[in-house]
């Protein structure tokens, strides 16, 4: 069991603001990133805590070119950010249908990066949870995550994990795993239907992810790359306004 010192709360619109403001490095997302750079972002102003900067801006998800991130952040001090994992013939013409939902037989998408979701409230559990969390099955899910991840590098290269600040993603960025069909996808979701995935993801219909190093502000958490040198702690994560108030 892994023991938690900050709590899993709702971040505040001035914490999201502070955050946003000395913590988020576009340049280091630029590294991350690589050759990788999405056309598209999308942002979440606070549909889920309800905690907004405008009333106007509530259910609705906001898309744009990911070279506007800096400006939208700053605009809407967002609940979430997001990146579209597609790959457009034509960006804009995208802009023009504003959903998360999306169909790979759209002859204007040429691929998708393929992306695992493992979260902690996927896994049956009677624990007390804490904003939908139980810190016991997060590490159940980390554990989770690590053995898909020697799985995955059996049949792929450049296989990532990421802490989401309620479970992990695995981002998959060999080229050849852009252009699977929807029937290879299924296919690979039956074959890791073992491990508490959210199929949907993995599938193709949801192409949007949690932006890496943005703030996941339904629980205070930093979505954070996870490798050798960064192994995940109950530490992980944690961003500054909580240590501050420790």
């Amino acid at each position: 069991m892994m023991l938690y010192d900050f709590p899993l709360r709702p971040s505040t619109l001035s914490e999201r603001a502070t955050f946003y403001k000395n913590e988020f490095s576009l340049l280091k997302l630029k590294k991350w990133l690589g050759n990788n750079v999405p056309q598209l972002c999308a942002i979440d102003a606070g549909s889920d805590t309800k905690i907004i900067k405008n009333k106007r801006f509530k259910g609705i998800n906001f898309y744009f070119p990911f070279s506007e991130l800096k400006d939208k952040i700053k605009k809407y001090v967002p609940e979430d950010v997001y990146y579209d994992r597609n790959i457009y013939i034509d960006a804009e013409k995208r802009l023009s249908h504003l959903s998360d939902i999306t169909d790979l037989s759209d002859p204007n998408i040429l691929g998708q990066q393929l992306a695992f979701d493992i979260d902690a409230d996927n896994i049956p559990c009677s624990h007390p949870r804490n904003q939908d969390v139980c810190h016991i099955c997060l590490g159940k899910a980390y554990d989770a995550a690590t053995k898909m991840k020697k799985e995955l590098k059996k049949k792929f290269e450049r296989v990532i994990l990421v802490y989401s600040g309620r479970g992990f993603h695995l981002h998959i960025n060999d080229k050849s795993a852009y252009y699977l069909t929807p029937k290879q996808r299924h296919l690979l979701n039956k074959k890791f239907s073992k491990f508490p995935i959210d199929p949907w993801v993995s599938g193709g219909p949801k192409c949007l992810i949690r932006l890496p190093f943005s703030l996941n502000s339904l629980v205070s958490r930093v979505v954070t790359p996870i490798s050798n040198k960064t192994k995940f702690t109950e530490k992980t994560g944690i961003p500054k306004f909580l240590k501050d108030n420790e």
